[in-house]
């Protein structure tokens, strides 16, 4: 299952996918009503993002300025990549210790039903992008 490279390519897809549903009218006031600030912490290789939902920012872990996460992800690149293709269940990921949560999972948790509506989206970035090999098949 294939991964990202960097953090630049962390934070271009799945960045992307939090920037253009912070942009979708009907999208945003709910995903700013979690006060959410996730942490998506990666392996292999090393890399971060900073999803600010109530201040409508995405960051890469390494700028100066992000806000502190009130809950942190944690996962393998190539996870990510298949979770936000809808090829991941959350449950048995955590289950199994390829997904960890750390902080306000009660938070994470009002997420995970708005996320389902972020894989078409995150899907369809890769295919515009020609990035065939970053799919997953079922």
């Amino acid at each position: 299952m294939p991964g990202f490279a960097d953090e630049d390519e962390l934070y271009r897809y799945i960045g992307g996918i939090f920037e253009t549903a912070l942009a979708d009218p009907e999208l945003e006031p709910r995903l700013r009503a979690t006060g959410l600030v996730l942490r998506q912490q990666c392996t292999e290789p090393d890399s971060a993002l900073i999803i600010d939902l109530p201040g409508g920012k995405v960051w890469k872990g390494s700028d100066p300025g992000a806000p502190e996460a009130s809950a942190t992800m944690t996962m393998a690149t190539e996870t990510a990549n298949a979770y936000w293709q809808g090829k991941v269940n959350l449950t048995f990921a955590m289950a199994k210790k390829k997904v960890t949560v750390e902080g306000g999972v009660t938070k994470l948790l009002q997420l995970a039903p708005l996320s389902k509506r972020l894989f078409p989206v995150y899907v369809e970035k890769l295919r515009a992008d020609g990035r065939d090999d970053l799919l997953v098949s079922s």
